[in-house]
């Protein structure tokens, strides 16, 4: 029977980082089909209880028709247990229940997925969703097809989720698939190494809708093409687009600095860069393609042109030692970083690291709750899992801590009177003060982490004295 109530569903995962507190951005592939299935005449709805702040609950769940559910690894144990209990809510009432799971996960091991769903999607979902929505597929294992013509993508739609409310961040995405085969990245399994993207009249459109708020790009790497990146920054420039903005890049694009100049017209706000390591041997054996200088060249040329540096670090991999982390700690602040991220190598499925660690014998455990980049999940080489574990933590409590807040409060305090001489006060202190004031309230967010996986942090320090 045709379905008339589709359920878009999120779930929530473990505790992941010392940002989600911040923002919470949700996953675009269900909003896409969520706008394909409202323009079929479906009555159509999104929860995700990252936004929501709460589980959801059975009642929700009882004049569901359809649940789609999308995970990725570290949220794929609750979408088990929502796919449950929607079969049981529906189940009391008498009535038919159908669910379909789809994501990176689902995509990378269908086989661990498919007893909890009546349905597995692999890949991406948008040639096929409305024909698997309507019955006409009715195979339990689904294998999408690539989606090549990506302006015929919808836009989300915003008031599909529930409890949406007037949030100022707004995520689009311009592109799929990555050039690049980094070890730890499941991205070219699931989206493949050939670089597919919207035309910049399209990414326009969407981006000119949005009338308030921050714009992020989500893309794995927003200046894959830089002519064509450069594009979309003329037609911001020349329509005078007023919105802030932030985006993903990799540190080549500070090779050419009047792009970077670009940027910042065009009111780049905030750019996310993965260094990963400042560890040469680690960078080589990710297969990241650049190097240190690389990584200094370009936190010094985004600070130049005022775009703030959010940096993203992995610790633990085979050639890192203990050293490390406070080498890498050391650096985040010398190098006048922003934000940072630091997170634990993940061996998540799909990956190159997944692999090889299955062939050594060195995960841990496959209870994915904590394959959220926070939780160490493998043995590394020169260190135990708890040294691991306990460094990450240092790492954040060193860079989130109230003296370096501080200490970036008084740089910033320079910097504001030096720009207030040049009639640009307001701009350079807004700029320039928040991350100042993440820094201070990172240091209680992080020992509200520790305590909240205290049990983690116990079974890590047993695992490592047997």
């Amino acid at each position: 029977m045709k379905p008339r109530t589709i359920l878009f569903v999120e779930p929530v995962g473990a505790v992941a980082n010392i940002f989600s507190r911040f923002m919470s951005i949700p996953l675009l592939g269900p909003m896409y089909l969520a706008a394909m299935a409202k323009a079929a005449g479906y009555d159509v709805s999104i929860l995700n209880e990252n936004i929501l702040g709460r589980p959801i609950a059975a009642s929700e769940l009882a004049d569901v028709d359809l649940l789609c559910v999308s995970c990725i690894t570290a949220t794929i144990e609750r979408g088990k247990e929502l796919s449950a209990l929607y079969r049981n809510t529906r189940a009391a009432l008498h009535r038919p229940s159908r669910s379909i799971v789809g994501g990176i996960h689902a995509s990378m091991l269908p086989d661990d997925v498919s007893e909890h769903f009546d349905q597995v999607v692999v890949g991406e979902a948008e040639t096929l969703f409305l024909d698997l929505a309507e019955g006409t597929i009715k195979d339990p294992l689904v294998r999408g097809h690539r989606l090549d013509n990506l302006d015929s993508l919808p836009f989300p739609d915003y008031s599909l989720i529930r409890g949406w409310g007037k949030r100022g961040l707004k995520p689009v995405m311009t592109s799929r698939g990555c050039p690049f085969d980094c070890n730890f990245c499941s991205v070219t399994k699931m989206f493949g190494r050939d670089y597919r993207a919207q035309s910049p009249s399209r990414v326009w459109s969407e981006i000119s809708r949005h009338v308030k708020g921050t714009v992020f790009f989500v893309d794995d790497n927003f200046c894959v093409d830089l002519d064509r990146s450069g594009e979309i920054l003329d037609i911001m420039l020349k329509n005078r687009f007023s919105r802030k903005w932030t985006a993903q890049v990799r540190t080549n694009v500070t090779q050419r600095p009047e792009f970077v100049r670009k940027m910042k017209q065009a009111g780049c706000k905030v750019v996310y860069v993965g260094f990963e390591s400042i560890n040469p041997q680690t960078l080589k054996d990710m297969n990241k393609r650049q190097t240190v200088d690389d990584i200094r060249r370009s936190i010094k040329v985004f600070r130049e042109n005022n775009i703030m540096v959010h940096g993203m670090f992995i610790l633990g991999s085979d050639a890192d030692t203990k050293d490390m982390f406070r080498t890498t700690a050391e650096f985040s602040k010398e190098s006048g970083l922003d934000y940072v991220q630091y997170s634990v190598l993940t061996p998540l499925p799909g990956t190159e690291v997944f692999t090889r660690m299955i062939s050594e014998g060195r995960l841990l455990h496959r209870n994915w709750n904590y394959y959220d980049g926070m939780h160490v999940t493998f043995a590394p080489k020169q260190m135990t899992a708890n040294e691991l574990q306990r460094g990450m933590i240092e790492c954040f409590g060193d860079f989130y801590s109230y003296t370096n807040a501080i200490n970036s409060a008084i740089n910033a305090s320079v910097h504001a009177a030096i720009a207030s001489v040049e009639n640009l006060f307001r701009t350079a202190h807004v700029r320039s003060f928040y991350p100042s004031f993440i820094q201070f309230m990172g240091k209680g967010i992080l020992r509200q982490w520790t305590k909240e996986n205290k049990h983690y942090l116990s079974y890590l320090n047993a695992s490592s004295r047997d």
